[in-house]
């Protein structure tokens, strides 16, 4: 952690925050803007709504609770204030996202990637359409999302906590609202990268609906709220494959690295997702309230993919001329020049994605004579579904020298796109031809990755009042059953007539699609799926996969907890907080298949162990010594199950011909999980209702970590189909097991302004922002290896600048994450990691309320998001020898624009 930086960085935060503590000394603007009086004396109660109301409630929910949290409400019913649920957790302290095709999808908390949290929906742990654990926040329309809670240090009550925090979702409660609502949005889109590919469009709509009411004199509450989307995604991309050396340069080159190959593609994607949210409340007396809640959702997605890739390894035939040579931290790349006897694959691809999201929760409450019996019962599921098609084109088959003896190309070693210029016309399809141009033994291929996740729960607990120091105590069980499956699909396609190159039919072909943002003018491109089902043959099942693809985990987990609620002095200083326990024992189970040389069986595993977590939150009132202002102290021990593809049992291994000794790879189902020993420590001081500082230092100590590693195992029974005979049963594996852990710590800031309070004229002007970093020692793939923390980014930082004020509002945000080591989808959707450069991403939303008159209550709304048009840029996951690193994706998703309108009754 470099300290100069961080001073150089946090220098607007600091004079915001001596700004703010100026306002706090004075107390006539701290009168001001509690209250204004009427002539007659009377104190008129002002009605704040929008961005202000949003802020006001947030700090509420952070100064109450017993634990450090951070919050985010919506600003009216439907309304929360960013395009997505997860571009607003974005923006809390310590917190920030990963983009995923342009959107943010995942997130991380104080730098620990995403499946180190737990998500909840109204307090109940929710299943994921992704490979592992973490949510995909765009499954969860910001319309039917009223307040986001996150916990950075543990609530014994939640008994299903993150080691790195826990993010709960919250759905409106309607006998909250005690009046009838009704509000209805409408937005166009449109994406600025314009539409890529002739069959899809760059503009999509937002349209939702809520309705909140109360009957049976306010004992029987109904909220239903629906929201589709259409969304537009345009992406435009390059990729490098690897570098390397061995190429075939001029004498002296030898030492130089070179692309070892690239693709070039645009993606049009169709986005479509409908989701509905249901509430009902029954309040038949003060005592007893019972509410069903219901959240549903369906997510279709098509990509089309066009594109142009090529293979330029030590293997092939490719020479260079006029090479261009840089020197970049001791290791001399190729940065330009002339691809000789290049043989470029011309892509055609289409992805069919279609997931299912649903959960269903049924909470019972009574209340009396200072008890609280809770009981909850929940079921969560997840479907995904997918088609993912490769086809291929190009001048002729590999190896039949029909070659490209011009392909110039220029590459960038900093920022920006690098530029290939082809000699031929790859839109001709007189030329350009089906057919297996990089020799992979396949025409086509096809994957079809299917996910299911199931989670049903039962909590019961008791709470009762005392008096005294302890304010409350309270017990409770959860039990719940997970079980995930994730299988793959994969065939191969070949073409008819013996795999003969084909020419594509007149009445399949579609306008070309142009790379001109990389210097290739087009490609050629044609109807996909028309394509496949005419010119190719299905071939049968792949199995070769299947370990690392098929797998199941089943997970039973009961969890027993008691917490003592504190409420005392410590001398003259008032106390309050919360003291926890937590037992959790996990039953897991885990199966697989066996491979070996296409031979296929089955495997199965499993563990089961127990956990105590205490956790201890103090929030101290320091009132007496500095006005409106709290310390808090948090202390835990807390966990992550692992990564559920981890847990797979599958393997594949062998027998090695010359040692005779059993060899393979595969997953872990006696995996335990992270754990660590967690440290808080925050200050607080609240201006106002909509103005506050704060700082916070927070340690954590791994006690594990899970990395691969090579353990023996016994391959007893294990299919062996060669005729090597091995000397014994034990061999080596390589797979994920728990070792050592490492530190992890962080500073953050955060605070937000009212402008009203430093002078009277800027009434209506606010700013929000926060700023955190963070460092680690935990080397995630071993003792001795350099590669870093999944998910940390070192500096963190989110800065809002608004104003709303007679029905005007603005709001300009600026989003920064450094640079850190990223998980991504591979190659056929496998895990893969990439190192993402720094983004800063700029958002814009600017409205005007009717405040009076018979529109009064309508609104209209125009927003850009991603208004830089921030690249999401990668280079190579590992560094040369010399410890530099080669650019190896820079991408761009255009800037998403909204004009809308909303209307409450």
């Amino acid at each position: 952690m470099n300290n100069q930086n961080y001073a150089i960085r946090m220098t607007p935060i600091a004079a915001a925050c001596a700004a703010l503590a100026f306002a706090a000394s004075s107390p006539a603007h701290a009168q001001q803007a509690a209250a204004t009086k009427a002539e007659d004396g009377a104190v008129q109660e002002v009605v704040v709504t929008g961005i202000r109301r949003s802020i006001e409630t947030s700090m509420a929910i952070k100064r109450d609770a017993d634990s450090i949290v951070e919050a985010v409400t919506a600003e009216d019913i439907g309304k929360l204030p960013d395009v997505s649920i997860a571009e607003s957790i974005a923006r809390l302290a310590g917190l920030t996202a990963q983009r995923v095709e342009g959107r943010a999808q995942v997130i991380s908390i104080r730098g620990l990637a995403p499946d180190f949290s737990t998500t909840l929906l109204n307090g109940r742990e929710q299943v994921s359409t992704s490979n592992n654990r973490g949510a995909e926040y765009d499954q969860y329309p910001s319309e039917l999302i009223n307040g986001v809670t996150v916990y950075k240090t543990p609530d014994a009550s939640l008994v299903s906590g993150g080691l790195s925090g826990t993010v709960d979702l919250q759905t409106v409660r309607p006998l909250d609202v005690r009046q009838r609502t009704v509000v209805l949005n409408v937005r166009g889109e449109h994406n600025s990268n314009g539409k890529l590919n002739s069959n899809t469009s760059a503009n999509g709509n937002r349209l939702s609906a809520s309705y909140v009411d109360q009957f049976l004199n306010n004992t029987l509450g109904v909220a239903v709220g629906y929201a589709h989307l259409d969304s537009p995604g345009q992406q435009k991309e390059y990729k490098s494959w690897w570098w390397g050396r061995d190429n075939k340069l001029p004498a002296g080159m030898e030492d130089v690295v070179a692309l070892k190959g690239a693709e070039v593609t645009a993606s049009s994607r169709e986005q479509k997702r409908d989701g509905l949210m249901g509430v009902i409340e029954y309040r038949p007396s003060k005592e007893f309230r019972s509410t069903v809640d219901l959240y549903y959702s369906e997510f279709k997605q098509n990509t089309t993919m066009r594109g142009m890739m090529w293979n330029s390894h030590q293997w092939s035939d490719v020479t260079y001329s006029d090479p261009v040579v840089q020197t970049i931290g001791g290791t001399r790349l190729l940065v330009g020049g002339k691809l000789v006897n290049l043989e470029p694959i011309v892509r055609n691809d289409y992805n069919q994605r279609k997931d299912k999201l649903g959960a269903l929760g049924w909470n019972n409450t009574f209340k009396k004579d200072g008890w609280t019996l809770i009981g909850d019962l929940s079921h969560s599921t997840a479907k995904r579904r997918e088609e993912v098609l490769e086809t291929y084109a190009g001048l002729g088959p590999a190896g039949s020298h029909i070659t490209d003896n011009a392909f110039q190309f220029n590459i960038p070693t900093g920022s920006g796109l690098p530029t290939f210029t082809p000699s031929f016309n790859y839109t001709d399809p007189k030329i350009v031809k089906l057919t297996d141009v990089g020799g992979w033994g396949k025409d086509a291929d096809m994957h079809h990755p299917i996910v299911e996740d199931t989670l049903s729960s039962a909590k019961f607990s008791a709470k009762k009042e005392l008096d005294g120091m302890f304010r409350s105590l309270e017990g409770g069980v959860n039990f719940s059953k997970r079980e995930k499956t994730h299988a793959d699909t994969n065939n191969y396609w070949f073409l008819k007539n013996g795999r003969a190159p084909a020419t594509v039919s007149s009445d399949l072909l579609q306008p070309s699609t142009s790379l001109a943002f990389a210097g290739i003018p087009a490609v050629m491109s044609y109807d996909v799926l028309g394509v496949l089902n005419k010119y190719y043959d299905k071939q049968p099942d792949r199995p070769d996969d299947q370990a690392l693809q098929d797998w199941g985990v089943t997970e039973k987990i009961a969890t027993a907890y008691a917490k003592l609620g504190i409420d005392a002095d410590l001398g003259p200083v008032p106390v309050r907080g919360a003291l926890g326990l937590q037992a959790v024992n996990v039953d897991q189970k885990s199966r697989g298949a066996t491979v070996n040389a296409g031979k296929l069986g089955t495997i199965s595993g499993g563990s089961n162990y127990t956990d105590v977590l205490p956790s201890l939150n103090l929030n101290f009132d320091l009132d007496k010594y500095l006005s409106t202002t709290n310390l808090r102290f948090g202390a835990a021990k807390t966990v992550a199950r692992p990564q559920m593809s981890d847990m797979r049992a599958g393997i594949s291994g062998g027998v090695d011909a010359t040692t005779r000794m059993w060899n393979g790879s595969g997953g872990n189902p006696n995996l335990e999980p992270w754990r660590a020993n967690s440290y808080d420590l925050s200050m607080e001081k609240y201006i106002g209702k909509r103005s506050y500082i704060a700082g916070a230092l927070w340690y954590k100590k791994l006690q594990s970590y899970i990395y691969n590693q090579q353990t023996a195992f016994s391959f007893a029974g294990f299919p062996n189909p060669s005729a090597v005979i091995p000397i014994q049963d034990i061999g080596t594996l390589n797979r994920p097991a728990n070792g050592t852990g490492g530190l992890v710590k962080g500073v953050e800031l955060s605070g937000a302004i009212d402008a009203g309070l430093l002078w009277a004229p800027l009434d209506g002007f606010g700013v929000t922002g926060s700023m955190s970093g963070t460092e680690s020692s935990i080397h995630p793939n071993g003792p001795g290896t350099k590669e870093k923390l999944p998910g940390l980014s070192g500096v963190v930082s989110n800065f809002t600048v608004y104003y709303e004020k007679d029905g005007y509002s603005a709001r300009a945000s600026r989003r920064y994450r450094s640079a850190y080591r990223g998980e991504v989808t591979g190659l056929f959707a496998q895990r893969a990691f990439s190192e993402i450069l720094a983004e800063r991403q700029i958002d814009l939303q600017l409205g005007y309320a009717i405040e009076e008159g018979t529109y009064k209550g309508l609104s209209f709304l125009f927003q850009v998001n991603n208004l830089n048009n921030s690249p999401y840029q990668t280079r190579q996951g590992d560094p040369f020898s010399g410890g530099s690193y080669a650019p190896e994706r820079y991408t761009t998703y255009g800037r998403q624009i909204l004009l809308g309108l909303n209307y409450k009754l």
